[in-house]
């Protein structure tokens, strides 16, 4: 069983790796075996969540990660993110409300796996890989990064990886980041408006 963690400062750490692990989803499924779900309205009760599992036990509760944020009133309270207010009316069968953009604070953290183990440190190291913003083919090949390509169109989401010997290839090509990217097009829809992120 998970144990709530109750030092403030390392309820943060947890609650901003669990973010950008979700951020990073995709990449954390395909490649460490592990899915994030973020639930943005928790009973109506305007708590947002983010709850982390293996990807072959995603239906357990006994989750590796689990952050419940509420919402930061304060005007100099520490915040991590901000996202859309929703709560019930406080009546069965009324749709909710969107009651606008709020900063959520983390609120608790459990984990169940050692923040000091072998595990949780390679999490930590693919987010700070993954944070890495390069301008330039070459750059994104010394930062040791993939490239994911997304499809932009709102109907679609198709992506496809570049890994480094495509990105390394295109270099060798003298092609630069803005010639590649002009140049993606959906196998799926044909659209040309993709979104590139570090894979």
């Amino acid at each position: 069983m998970a144990a709530e963690v109750v030092n403030p400062l390392r309820r943060n750490e947890i609650a901003r790796l669990a973010l950008a692990m979700d951020e990073h989803s995709y990449f954390f499924s395909l490649r460490r075996g592990v899915k994030t779900r973020f639930s943005r309205d928790l009973n109506g009760s305007g708590t947002q969540g983010i709850y982390i599992n293996r990807a072959d036990d995603e239906f357990s509760s006994d989750y590796l990660i689990s952050v419940v944020f509420q919402p930061s009133y304060g005007k100099d309270d520490e915040f991590l993110y901000e996202a859309d207010l929703i709560t019930d009316q406080r009546k069965d069968y009324e749709p909710t409300v969107n009651r606008g953009k709020h900063r959520f604070k983390a609120w608790r953290a459990y984990m169940e796996v050692d923040w000091n183990g072998d595990e949780c440190r390679q999490w930590q190291a693919d987010v700070v890989r993954l944070s890495r913003s390069a301008d330039t083919l070459t750059g994104w090949i010394q930062a040791d990064l993939e490239m994911i390509v997304r499809c932009g169109s709102r109907n679609c989401w198709h992506s496809a990886i570049l890994s480094k010997t495509d990105l390394e290839r295109h270099v060798a090509a003298g092609m630069t980041l803005e010639a590649l990217t002009s140049q993606f097009k959906c196998s799926e829809c044909n659209k040309r408006e993709a979104r590139i992120s570090a894979f």
